[in-house]
């Protein structure tokens, strides 16, 4: 009886593996200048975001467009924030160590170009490289990748091996900043030694991490020793420092989706009106086109009166119209007017003589 029992354990453990697939594209279609879009749940996803940077569940847009929301599952990197060190990736660069006993050259253990360190505060390896902390704590007590830039192109500054799924979904990201001001770094990420999306290139504010991303589809992709990697595009040897913390490769869920606002229109009526016997109730509608709306009236019960009766109504009283645009089915804000049918006079009596 053994071996249900593993195999039980092993469609458990197999159905953890599989990723949440993103889906098709969502069309809205709204009256007026606003709609609210919402977020769902997907199991096994978190940290929540749009397009916008919004992380709220909800979120209300004033033109028709194209949005998404995203949710991503758990990242793939190992030591994706550098907090255990020179480990788990590999590098076309030199690494130094701070404090290793060799050569530091003029301003530190990365004087030379095509050398990297991880550290707590890029100042501690070259003495010409801006003094801050990394992204992940903003503290001393975290570690960031600190790069002298390379002038060869194409060089791998810091790739691993990872496992991808087919026919997913992924979010690549990076957090980057100039080391110096001189000549920002040219990144490239690079998915089984193909580049992907455009050039990283931070500001020249030494110390300001900013975010980079970008999304693929693996497509028929698979495997467990799959490269990512970034890549240094930069040939300029002046400058070109930098430091690069928190990469995140994970599955991601993204809904699109096409938003188009349509206008509610706008119904304009004569004023109210006198009649004698019969009263055309179309006539009141200025700038009537019945063949881009249909109108709807009514009688001062709520009574819906066809058009055809509409146009020669007997009764006095209040009625009410409004406009439905044929085609995006936008409904006009209810209009009313005052109908006052007077009696046609009758011809006067004549006596016989």
């Amino acid at each position: 009886m053994m071996f249900p029992m593993l195999l039980g354990v092993f469609f458990c453990f197999f159905t953890i593996r599989v990723w949440a697939q993103s889906p098709a594209t969502i069309n809205v279609s709204d009256c007026g200048t606003s709609t609210t879009l919402n977020s769902t749940t997907v199991p096994g996803y978190s940290n929540l975001i749009w397009d916008n940077g919004s992380t709220a569940t909800s979120r209300t847009v004033n033109a028709s467009g194209a949005y998404w929301w995203q949710v991503t599952g758990s990242n793939i990197v190992t030591n994706g924030n550098f907090s255990s060190g020179n480990t788990g990736f590999t590098s076309q660069y030199n690494y130094r160590a701070v404090g290793d006993g060799g050569s530091t050259g003029c301003c530190g253990v990365l004087s030379a170009e095509g050398t990297y360190a991880v550290n707590s505060n890029p100042r501690n390896t070259h003495n010409s490289f801006g003094n801050f902390f990394d992204h992940t704590t903003g503290t001393n007590t975290g570690k960031m990748f600190v790069v002298n830039g390379s002038p060869t192109a194409n060089m791998v500054v810091w790739k691993q091996n990872i496992t991808i799924t087919a026919n997913t979904d992924y979010v690549f990201s990076a957090w980057v900043t100039s080391a110096v001001a001189t000549n920002p770094a040219q990144l490239q990420f690079s998915i089984n030694n193909s580049p992907l999306g455009s050039a990283i290139v931070p500001s020249t504010t030494v110390g300001s991490w900013q975010y980079f991303t970008t999304t693929w589809n693996s497509g028929n992709i698979s495997g467990n020793n799959i490269p990512i990697a970034l890549v240094n595009q930069n040939t300029v040897s002046n400058g070109n420092d930098f430091a690069i913390d928190d990469i995140v490769f994970a599955p991601v869920y993204r809904q699109n989706i096409n938003v188009t606002l349509n206008p509610i229109p706008v119904l304009t009526l004569t004023p109210s009106a006198e009649a004698c016997g019969v009263y055309n109730l179309v006539q009141t509608i200025v700038g009537y086109d019945n063949v881009t709306y249909a109108y709807v009236f009514k009688d001062s019960l709520g009574n819906v009166i066809t058009p055809a009766n509409a146009s020669a109504i007997v009764q006095s009283g209040v009625y009410t119209i409004t406009a439905q645009n044929r085609v995006t089915g936008c409904t006009s804000l209810p209009k009313q007017t005052t109908i006052t049918i007077d009696p046609n006079p009758q011809k006067p009596g004549i006596s016989p003589l």
